[in-house]
């Protein structure tokens, strides 16, 4: 990440860490700040009347965080190809871009796609099946042809996008590949943080993923300190391990979340001694709590209030200098920069199921800020019994590799990368483009609350 994007994660840390928690699944959601054993649960309500399968959620939720860490990559749409760029989300599924209209502030946005310079688009009608199959809606029968209208709502409501759906051309580097199902946004609600629109990489049938037919993918964002290292996503035959020291654990889905992934994690270490976590803390329980979901759009990692009390504790233990105010930067744990500078931070690795070992850098759970001084844990509890979150700081450094046909996630630690190839993307209806190589650039996005959607019909 550039310099500005840490100045940027501070005001996140300040303004939304604390209730970053009531974002998770449902009404288990329980504000964080400095941690105690009254925190006090969510208010508020999601007006969730999305169609099942599509993440409708009638929890409460209060007013979702609006500021993160995210990462936007730039590919092509339409023929003549036009640049935009798309915000990566793993826990959503419609691709979509922001799309040339008369009533929308443009001001934030990077890039816009003209439809009617394209000789490709072609807008999806109301009565196909993928229209209705996305959100069920009565199509005007005195329109001939109708368009697929939708709304896209994440989760909180204080970002969406509506418009309609179409299909066109994507190029990716010297990739092209056709007829791939978007969402021409006309009417965006919310900050996108300059980015063009968002990049769906969950399990939906319309997320890139999905529509590439790819087995896997994986990415690599390279730690903020990081040399010679560059941020990358792949797909398909190139999303394979560049090491052998890869490990994998098995991936997890639930149909309470149906665009997410989930992982099982069975404990936590701190310099290589368990934390004697209860078993089946981080279970996906059968009335949908609990479990442990992966996200590149939250940077703050969530755990079980259990299990982050003991963390906690053991950090406290470890470090043995006095926490200091908290208050600056809105997270739990913070110490003074310059003190644990001569301390010597326990070293943390998470272990999932099947002994597979992550362990993490002490830039994936410590965030060092300049200018207050402070250096504060970016690990936060959620509810007892409630679901985890594994943020985007934690996996920075990790090529993290989704095998979707072994249902498997693999990991490995990369030391020295080389520039992703451009035939990194897989698709079935590809043709050549001499199109700029793909890059992933390093952005704030002021949306960070991109799990579990909702879908609603436009009338």
């Amino acid at each position: 990440m550039t310099p500005r994007t840490k100045q940027q994660l501070k005001q996140f840390f300040k303004n939304h860490a604390s209730d970053m928690a009531d974002l998770l699944p449902g009404d288990q959601g329980q504000g964080g700040g400095s941690y105690n054993d009254q925190n006090e649960p969510g208010v508020g309500s999601s007006n969730g009347q999305g169609k099942p399968g599509h993440g409708s959620n009638d929890g409460q939720s209060q007013a979702p965080a609006t500021n993160a860490g995210m990462y936007f990559y730039s590919y092509s749409v339409g023929t003549p190809a036009q640049s935009v760029s798309g915000a990566l989300d793993i826990s959503s599924e419609l691709v979509w871009t922001q799309c040339s209209c008369t009533t929308c502030d443009v001001t934030t946005l990077a890039t816009l796609f003209y439809p009617t310079l394209s000789t490709t688009m072609a807008e999806l009608p109301c009565t196909s099946s993928t229209c209705q199959d996305f959100v069920t809606q009565t199509c005007s029968a005195s329109i001939s042809d109708p368009e697929c209208t939708y709304t896209y709502m994440y989760r909180g409501g204080v970002a969406n996008t509506t418009g309609y759906l179409a299909t066109e051309a994507f190029t990716f580097g010297a990739t092209v590949v056709d007829d791939v199902v978007f969402g021409c946004g006309l009417d965006n609600v919310g900050d996108f943080g300059g980015a063009s629109g968002v990049i769906g990489l969950g399990r939906g049938p319309l997320s890139l993923v999905s529509q590439l037919q790819a087995e896997r993918f994986s990415y690599y964002f390279a730690p903020d300190d990081s040399v010679g290292t560059e941020s990358f996503i792949h797909f398909g035959d190139d999303a394979t391990p560049k090491t052998s020291h890869v490990l994998s654990t098995p991936l997890l889905a639930s149909s309470d979340y149906p665009n997410a992934y989930l992982v099982g994690l069975s404990g936590i270490q701190v310099d290589g001694k368990d934390l004697g976590i209860p078993q089946g803390t981080f279970d996906l329980r059968k009335n949908g709590s609990g479990g442990v979901v992966l996200s590149i759009t939250i940077p703050v990692t969530f755990l079980e209030e259990r299990a982050y009390k003991l963390l906690r504790q053991a950090l406290v233990s470890g470090i043995r200098l006095p926490t200091v105010n908290s208050a600056a930067l809105g997270l739990d744990l913070c110490y003074t920069s310059q003190s644990l500078a001569t301390a010597k931070i326990p070293a943390i690795a998470l272990v999932f199921d099947g002994n597979a070992v992550m362990e993490l850098e002490v830039g994936n759970y410590f965030y060092m800020d300049a200018s207050s001084g402070l250096e504060c844990l970016t690990i936060m509890p959620s509810s007892a019994g409630g679901v985890s979150l594994l943020g985007s700081l934690v996996q920075a450094g990790t090529h993290m590799i989704y095998d979707l046909h072994g249902s498997k996630l693999a990991f490995e630690s990369l030391e020295q990368l080389s520039p992703p190839s451009n035939s990194s993307q897989i698709a079935s209806r590809q043709r050549s483009s001499s199109a700029p190589p793909p890059q992933i650039l390093p952005a704030v996005m002021l949306v960070a609350h991109f799990l579990w959607v909702v879908v609603y019909m436009v009338l």
